[in-house]
């Protein structure tokens, strides 16, 4: 009798036992989503910069390492270098769990300076333009605040989706 009562009592210990750390991790869950909630994209993208990458992006992925963010960009080096819009990203796979709040000095540049850069070293790019709009090839011809002159065309630099290219303009 005293093994069932013994018995007994180490089972109600365990259950009592698995309680109170079921309700412990109820609480860290809670803090964790507490915290989770305060942190934003562009903390989990600086948190990635020196990763490696997947981006989804116009219905292609770009792989490769994290290497820039800046003002709506994304710097993805691989075999190319893509400069991604970041508000035509569909998909972002990383395994860093890390987010940085600390912003660069660089960050304020955008897809302009980026454009600029590979301009000013004559550098030959590809756009592909957000949605169905294709892809451009060529040199840039001018680059302005909000648009950029390629092979006869004028596009909004709000149209472009992804810019690829064989240099890291921020390198």
């Amino acid at each position: 009798m005293d093994d069932r009562i013994d018995a007994l009592l180490s089972d109600v210990e365990a259950m009592h036992a698995s309680r109170e750390a079921h309700a412990r991790r109820g609480e860290l869950s809670d803090e964790v989503a507490a915290h989770a909630a305060q942190r934003t994209l562009l903390e989990r993208m600086r948190g990635a910069i020196g990763q490696p990458v997947q981006v989804v992006v116009a219905a292609r992925e770009i792989s490769g390492t994290a290497v820039f963010l800046g003002n709506g960009i994304f710097v993805i080096a691989g075999i190319d270098t893509a400069v991604v819009a970041i508000e035509w990203i569909r998909e972002i796979r990383t395994r860093s769990r890390r987010h940085s709040r600390e912003s660069g000095p660089l960050e304020r540049l955008g897809m302009g300076s980026a454009l600029r850069r590979l301009a000013a070293v004559h550098e030959e790019v590809s756009l592909e333009l957000a949605g169905e709009g294709g892809a451009i090839r060529g040199r840039c011809d001018m680059v302005a605040s909000d648009y950029v002159e390629i092979s006869g065309r004028i596009v909004p630099h709000r149209a472009i989706a992804l810019v690829q290219t064989r240099v890291n303009p921020f390198a």
